[in-house]
């Protein structure tokens, strides 16, 4: 397989397997995005706005308009930075946490049922591609 060709498998990896779940929301107005969102803040309690943007990959003025939504919606509280009062710190509400929690689960069961249709040689091999490939996304 040429470098190139990751273009195809990367996308392939995240549809079947992160993102071909349904997520859980307590709200109809919430999207995949905003599930995402609440997903990145839960895994990374304290998370500052430019940070979030990096992770869930959305550009820093649509997000700064989630999160005030977020906010009023008691799903997420800000705070400010003790390190920098210029860094504002966000994290989940009982309401937030509760629809995270629902999601986490829900990946884990829909990750679970994609992989049991491997054998255990399989999984391993999986894993371990996985995890080699972290290891060199973590070098760029």
């Amino acid at each position: 397989m040429e470098i190139s060709e990751l273009i195809e498998v990367i996308p392939k990896y995240m549809q079947k397997i992160c993102f071909n779940y349904a997520p859980s929301r307590s709200k109809e107005e919430m999207n995949n995005t905003h599930i995402k969102i609440l997903i990145a803040i839960g895994k990374n309690p304290g998370v500052s706005l430019s940070e979030l943007s990096k992770l869930v990959m959305v550009d820093q003025g649509a997000l700064s308009r989630i999160i005030k939504k977020f906010s009023v919606d008691n799903l997420i509280k800000q705070e400010r930075s003790e390190k920098d009062r210029r860094v504002t710190c966000l994290f989940l509400e009982e309401t937030g946490n509760n629809i995270y929690l629902n999601n986490i689960k829900k990946i884990n069961d829909h990750i679970d049922n994609t992989f049991s249709k491997f054998a255990d040689d399989e999984k391993e091999d999986i894993v371990y591609a996985l995890k080699t490939l972290e290891k060199y996304l973590d070098k760029f």
